[in-house]
C-alpha cells in the first residue's frame, strides 16, 4: 500500500541533496542504493544514467524521471505546512523532478512489501534533462527493452497528461567588433554590445503564436567600463510544437543577423543554431494515453489532456521507439522560488503509478 508519510519523507530527503545539472553524483548514488535495496538490478550506463530492472509478468514498462534540478537549487530547506511543501523562498524546491523520483521509489516500495504482481519494470533516471535532455540523448538504448512508459515530469496532478510538446532550437550568437579607449578615441571602436542590442531589438521573442515561443536568456560582453567592447554574446532559444514554425523562426533569426551585419560591414557576427529535439503530437487513440486514461478513471480522476510549452525526455524516447507519456507529478511553479508540491497529489501520483503497472 502507498504510504503517505514514507513518500513525504523520501521526497524531503531527496530535495535536500544538491543536484543541479552536472552535479548529480550524490543523488545518483543515493537513488541507486535505494533501488538496490528494493531488489532492483541497478546499473549506470556509460553516460551515468541509472537503469534498474524489476522482474515481472507481461509486457515491460519504463518509469522515468530526471535526477537534475535548476538553480537556485543548493541548500534547499523544505517547509511542510499542512498539505503543501515549499522551500524557504530563497531557492527552488526541486520538486521538478524529485517529486517524480519519490513517486517511483514509493511505488516500488509498495509493490515489494506487498509482493504484488506487476509487469516487468525498467526504471530509467536521467542526467542533465534541464540543460537539453542530455541524459535521454546519450542513454544506452540497448539496455532498455520496454516499448511503453510513463515520465513523471509535468506540473499539476497526475491527471494532467501531456499530449504535445515543442521541439527546441538552441541559438548562440557572438559579435566581434573593435576595441578602443572609450574616452580617448571611441571613434576607432566598433561596439559589439551596440550591435548585439540592435539584433535583439529586432528579434521576435516571447509568445509568437499559440504553439511557438522564443527567448533571449543570457547576454554578456565587454571587458571594462572605459573600453569600447570588442566582443559580446547572447544565448537564445526557440520552441514550437510545429516543426515548420520552429525552422521558420530560426530563419527569422538568421535574417535579422544578416540585415544588421549589412549596417556594420567591419564587424563579424557568428551564429550557431541547432535543433536539439523535435516536437511531438499524440492523438487520443495513442495506446499509452488510453491505458493512462483507463487507470485514472479507475481512481475516480478525470484526465486532462493538454499541450506543454516545455520539452521532456519523452521527446527523445519517441525517436527511439518508446511510446512514453509525460504526466503530472504534483508540483507547481517549477523553476522558481515559488515552487511547491501538494502532498495529496504526490500520493495520487504514487497510487496511479502502482495501479498502472499491476498485472490485470
Amino acid at each position: 500500500m502507498i504510504q503517505k508519510n514514507r513518500l513525504v519523507e523520501t521526497f524531503l530527503e531527496l530535495v535536500q541533496i544538491d543536484s543541479p545539472s552536472g552535479e548529480e553524483k550524490e543523488i545518483s548514488k543515493l537513488i541507486a542504493a535505494k533501488l538496490n535495496k528494493l531488489g532492483g538490478a541497478t546499473e549506470f550506463d556509460s553516460y551515468g544514467n541509472i537503469i534498474a530492472r524489476f522482474d515481472g509478468v507481461g509486457i515491460p514498462c519504463m518509469l522515468n524521471a530526471h535526477l537534475d534540478t535548476v538553480d537556485p537549487g543548493r541548500g534547499i530547506k523544505p517547509h511542510v505546512t499542512g498539505e503543501k511543501i515549499t522551500s524557504d523562498g530563497t531557492t527552488i524546491l526541486g520538486a521538478d523532478d524529485k517529486a517524480g523520483l519519490a513517486i517511483i521509489i514509493e511505488t516500488l516500495a509498495s509493490l515489494v512489501e506487498e509482493n504484488k504482481s506487476h509487469v516487468p519494470l525498467e526504471i530509467v533516471l536521467t542526467l542533465g534533462e534541464e540543460v537539453g535532455l542530455l541524459g535521454a540523448v546519450n542513454l544506452d538504448y540497448s539496455k532498455v527493452k520496454a516499448k511503453i512508459g510513463v515520465t513523471f515530469d509535468m506540473a499539476g496532478g497526475v491527471e494532467n497528461i501531456t499530449t504535445a510538446a515543442p521541439g527546441y532550437a538552441r541559438v548562440d550568437v557572438t559579435v566581434t567588433g573593435r576595441s578602443a579607449h572609450a574616452g580617448f578615441e571611441p571613434e576607432k571602436g566598433i561596439s559589439a554590445i551596440k550591435i548585439i542590442s540592435e539584433i535583439i531589438s529586432q528579434l521576435e521573442v516571447g509568445r509568437i503564436d499559440d504553439e511557438t515561443t522564443a527567448n533571449v536568456g543570457l547576454i554578456e560582453g565587454g571587458s571594462a567600463r572605459n573600453a569600447v567592447p570588442e566582443t559580446a554574446h547572447f544565448k537564445a532559444e526557440i520552441r514550437s510544437r510545429n516543426l515548420k514554425k520552429l525552422e521558420g523562426h530560426k530563419l527569422h533569426f538568421e535574417k535579422v543577423l544578416k540585415d544588421v551585419l549589412l549596417k556594420h560591414p567591419d564587424a563579424k557576427i557568428d551564429l550557431n543554431s541547432h535543433t536539439e529535439f523535435d516536437p511531438y503530437l499524440f492523438k487520443e487513440s495513442y495506446h499509452v494515453i488510453q491505458r493512462v486514461v483507463k487507470t485514472l478513471k479507475k481512481m475516480g480522476l478525470e484526465p486532462h489532456l493538454v499541450p506543454s510549452g516545455g520539452g521532456a525526455d519523452v521527446n527523445i524516447f519517441h525517436k527511439h521507439g518508446i511510446e512514453t507519456l509525460c504526466i503530472g507529478a504534483g508540483f507547481y511553479n517549477p523553476h522558481t522560488t515559488r515552487e511547491y508540491v501538494l502532498i495529496h497529489e504526490l500520493v495520487n501520483g504514487a497510487k496511479f503509478c502502482e495501479k498502472f503497472v499491476l498485472t490485470d
